[in-house]
C-alpha cells in the first residue's frame, strides 16, 4: 500500500494560477463557462489557453477538483518535471497567494523527495484557500506516506466534508483503515465509495482487491484484481498482487507468470521478486528460488528476505543435517557405553589382583 500512496500523490501533478475565490453571488455560470472553454482549448491543442481557463475555473470554484485532472493533462505536454517546477516557482514568486500553484508545487516536491518543502507548500495552499479539496487530499496522502496518521485522517476528513464524493479522498481513508488500523471492512467500504465516483479507476480496483486478499478472501480478491488488470495490464504492483492471490490458491505456475510479468515491467520490484521466489520454492525449484531470494534482499536490504535464504539453505540440507544428527547421537551413545563399562573393568582387575595375593 505504501507504493500506492506515492502513486496517488504523484498522480495529482496538476496546475493553477490566481488567488481568492469570488463571492457566491458572482459565480453564476462563469465557472462552467471557464471549464468548457478549457476543455475546448485542450482538445484543439492550445494548452497555454486551456491552463489559464482551468486556473480561472479553480479560482471561482476550488471544490471542483476535476479541473486539476484536466490541468495535469495540459501540463504534461512539452514540459519536464524540472521545467514545471521552475514555472510554478516563478508563479508563486510573482503571486504568493496563488493557491493552485502552491498545491502543485507541493506535489512536485513530494515527487522529488523534498518532503518538508512539500508539506510546507501544501499547507500554504490550504491556508490560502481552505476549500481546495485537491490540496487537502494531497496533504492527506503525503501525511500518510510520512506516517503522520492523525494529520492524514484530518486532511482526508476535511476534503470529504467539502466534497463527500471525492474518490481520491475516499481511497486515502481506505489506506488509513487498511494499513494503519488493519480494519479491512472499513477499507473495502471506502474503496467502494471511491469507485462510485470513478468506476473504472484501476488503482482503486487493485487496492480493493488487495484489501480482500488481506482479509483472506482470495477468490473475491482475484476477481477484482483481474478486472483491474484488464483496465491497466502494465501496472507492476497490480500484476504482483495477482501473483500473490494465485500463490495463495496454490496456482503456482500462473503465479510465477504474474510475478515475472511484474518484474519485466519493473525489474527492481522486490515485492514481486519475493513472490516469485516463494512460488518457485513451492514448485520445488529450490535453486531458482534461492537466486530470487538473494536478489530481493540485495535490492531492498530487507532482512526478512535473508531469513528466507537461510530457511531455504536448511530445507535443502535437511537430510544431511538429519544424518549428521543421527551419527552424532550414535557416537555419543557409543561413547557413553564405553565410559560406563570402563570403571567395571578397572574394578575387576583390582579384585583379581587381591585374590592372587
Amino acid at each position: 500500500m505504501r507504493r500506492s500512496m506515492l502513486i496517488f500523490l504523484v498522480a495529482s501533478l496538476l496546475a493553477g494560477n490566481i488567488s481568492e475565490a469570488l463571492p457566491l453571488s458572482d459565480r453564476s455560470g462563469e465557472p462552467e463557462r471557464q471549464y468548457r472553454l478549457g476543455v475546448s482549448l485542450q482538445q484543439e491543442g492550445r494548452m497555454a489557453g486551456a491552463i489559464e481557463a482551468f486556473r480561472a475555473f479553480l479560482r471561482l470554484d476550488p471544490i471542483r477538483a476535476e479541473a486539476y485532472a484536466r490541468l495535469r493533462e495540459a501540463y504534461s505536454h512539452g514540459r519536464t518535471v524540472d521545467q514545471l517546477a521552475v514555472e510554478l516557482r516563478q508563479r508563486v514568486d510573482q503571486d504568493g497567494t496563488d493557491f493552485v500553484s502552491w498545491n502543485l508545487l507541493g506535489v512536485l516536491n513530494a515527487k522529488l523527495g523534498r518532503w518538508s518543502e512539500a508539506v510546507a507548500a501544501l499547507e500554504r495552499a490550504i491556508q490560502l484557500q481552505s476549500k481546495d479539496v485537491d490540496a487537502w487530499t494531497n496533504l492527506g496522502w503525503l501525511s500518510l506516506e510520512l506516517k503522520q496518521v492523525s494529520k492524514a485522517r484530518e486532511a482526508f476528513g476535511r476534503a470529504l466534508a467539502l466534497d463527500p464524493g471525492y474518490g481520491r479522498a475516499h481511497a486515502g481513508m481506505a489506506g488509513l483503515y487498511a494499513e494503519k488500523g488493519g480494519d479491512y471492512d472499513k477499507a473495502i467500504e471506502e474503496y467502494r465509495l471511491a469507485l462510485a465516483a470513478e468506476p473504472d479507476n484501476p488503482a482503486y480496483l487493485y487496492d480493493l482487491g488487495w484489501a480482500y486478499y488481506r482479509k483472506g478472501m482470495s477468490d473475491r480478491a482475484l476477481e477484482i484484481l483481474t478486472r483491474a488488470s484488464a483496465l491497466s495490464p502494465d501496472d507492476a504492483a497490480g500484476r504482483a498482487k495477482i501473483g500473490w492471490a494465485k500463490l495463495r490458491r496454490k496456482e503456482y505456475r500462473t503465479a510465477i507468470g504474474e510475478f515475472q510479468q511484474a518484474l519485466r515491467l519493473e525489474p527492481t520490484y522486490a515485492f514481486a521478486r519475493f513472490g516469485l521466489a516463494r512460488a518457485l520454492q513451492a514448485e520445488g525449484h529450490l535453486d531458482a528460488a534461492m537466486v530470487e531470494y538473494k536478489q530481493a534482499w540485495r535490492e531492498s536490504k530487507n532482512d526478512l528476505y535473508l531469513i528466507y535464504v537461510l530457511g531455504l539453505y536448511l530445507q535443502r540440507s535437511f537430510w544431511i543435517i538429519l544424518l549428521a544428527v543421527v551419527l552424532g547421537m550414535m557416537l555419543a551413545l557409543v561413547w557413553l557405553l564405553r565410559r560406563s563399562a570402563s570403571p567395571q573393568s578397572a574394578g575387576l582387575g583390582r579384585e583379581s589382583k587381591s585374590r592372587k595375593t
